[in-house]
């Protein structure tokens, strides 16, 4: 008597349960958590600071920037990484420069850099 009941009480359990994977494909229908992740922005992410480190062989310099509001970002020192490191030749330490970032997704790459 009772393995005559364990299967129809199973697909009466299956038939009353929300089909989970439907559900969570649904709620998530329509959103790019690639665009929710950073702060919108419009034009080219610019920079102003002073290198305080080059390393052209691994493509990085350090810099003591001041704010950069286009991303809510304080004035710090920090390294990134060039996009090109040829955009480092002619570049010092001691150097005033303006720099690009690549996006608010991947602000840790410098795409152009110029002595001020």
């Amino acid at each position: 008597m009772l393995k005559a009941l364990i299967v129809p009480i199973a697909l009466l359990a299956a038939a009353c349960s929300p089909p989970a994977a439907q559900d969570a494909a649904k709620s998530n229908a329509g959103m790019d958590m690639a665009e929710s992740a950073a702060p919108a922005q419009a034009g080219p992410i610019v920079g102003v600071g002073t290198v305080t480190a080059v390393d052209a062989a691994a493509g990085t310099v350090s810099l003591d920037h001041e704010p950069i509001a286009a991303i809510s970002w304080p004035a710090m020192s920090m390294q990134f990484r060039v996009e090109d490191p040829a955009a480092l030749q002619g570049i010092a330490v001691g150097d005033r420069v303006s720099f690009e970032l690549k996006s608010a997704t991947e602000s840790s790459v410098v795409t152009e850099i110029a002595k001020q």
